[in-house]
């Protein structure tokens, strides 16, 4: 029973570890992401930046901010899947730690 159930724990520690690196993988792909919109960002600011000395019409400066508020709207969302993939990882340190606690104190006894 005893084999059984440190097998059990050591299967429970290398789950652990099989998630942090899913998680790891897929923060990694979500920042990507996100540093792609926000480097595409920083060129349409620029662009519109240079719009905005020759527009001169109300109608034309709205459709310019519009467009940056949208551009940035889509940066914030990028910037929240980040920080979702970060608080999965957050998650699994504690579980990880846990597994691993576990483990030492089955050895231990």
């Amino acid at each position: 029973m005893a084999a059984n159930s440190s097998s059990k724990n050591s299967s429970e520690f290398l789950r652990e570890i099989q998630k942090l690196e899913v998680r790891l993988n897929d923060f990694l792909k979500e920042e990507e992401a996100l540093i792609e919109k926000l480097k595409k960002f920083i060129e349409k600011l620029r662009d519109i930046g240079d719009k905005i000395k020759l527009k001169n019409k109300p109608e034309e400066l709205a459709a310019l901010r519009l467009e940056i508020v949208q551009a940035l709207n889509e940066v914030l969302k990028s910037e929240g899947e980040v920080q979702h993939e970060r608080s999965h990882l957050l998650e699994s340190y504690g579980a990880l730690i846990l597994a691993l606690e576990e483990e030492f104190k089955r050895k231990i006894s």
